[in-house]
């Protein structure tokens, strides 16, 4: 029992030390593109209840520039664009777009290096630069606090070349909306789907 205790502790180890090794120190650049999936959204409108939103598929893109510590913790700044049509408001077909501009720092981890891949997460704060036209409601530069959550797979062609494939949820306060007198919220998150190319500038 004992002798099986230690090998697994040493297994542990050995999987640690191949996420350390599993990237090189220094600074890098992204590109990322891909689907943004909207869920249902909730529109409130002031004095009148709330409604949902839902949206057709859309798309995202931005960069990322950041520092790669060598041993499996990176931190970036990133921007992302992402853009969705309306599909319907309360069931009913609608027009219009939900779109928004973050501005986040954040920070990710290899979990373990898988020889051809490696998985990792990440997490960053900041702002989301918010706007939306949906059945005459409109509102343009609505800046908001956000958050954002990652995780995905990482395949590394050589010292300075990368690519991959990720998951990220955002989600920020609401905008307001208006038409004419009328106000609302739109409230905004995203599921979006993106792949991407990173350049180590790192020896």
């Amino acid at each position: 029992m004992k002798r099986t205790v230690l090998l697994a502790a040493a297994v542990a180890m050995a999987a640690a030390a191949s996420a350390a090794d599993a990237s090189d120190q220094g600074y890098y650049f992204s590109g990322i593109a891909g689907a943004s999936l909207m869920p249902d959204q909730t529109f409130r409108l002031y004095g009148a209840g709330s409604t949902n939103s839902s949206f057709d598929a859309g798309y995202a893109y931005g960069g990322a520039a950041g520092y790669d510590s060598g041993n499996g913790w990176r931190v970036e700044f990133d921007v992302l664009h992402q853009h969705s049509a309306v599909d319907r408001v309360d069931k009913a077909p609608s027009s219009g777009h939900l779109q928004s501009t973050s501005f986040m720092l954040n920070g990710t981890y290899d979990v373990i290096d898988l020889g051809a891949v490696t998985p990792y997460v990440g997490a960053g704060i900041g702002f989301q630069d918010i706007g939306a036209s949906i059945n005459g409601f409109s509102g343009t530069d609505q800046w908001q606090p956000a958050y954002q959550a990652e995780a995905g797979l990482r395949h590394d062609f050589n010292d300075k070349l990368s690519v991959f494939a990720e998951y990220r949820y955002s989600q920020s306060d609401a905008a307001r909306l208006t038409a004419g007198p009328d106000m609302g919220n739109q409230h905004f998150s995203d599921n979006a789907m993106l792949t991407g190319i990173t350049y180590h500038l790192g020896d």
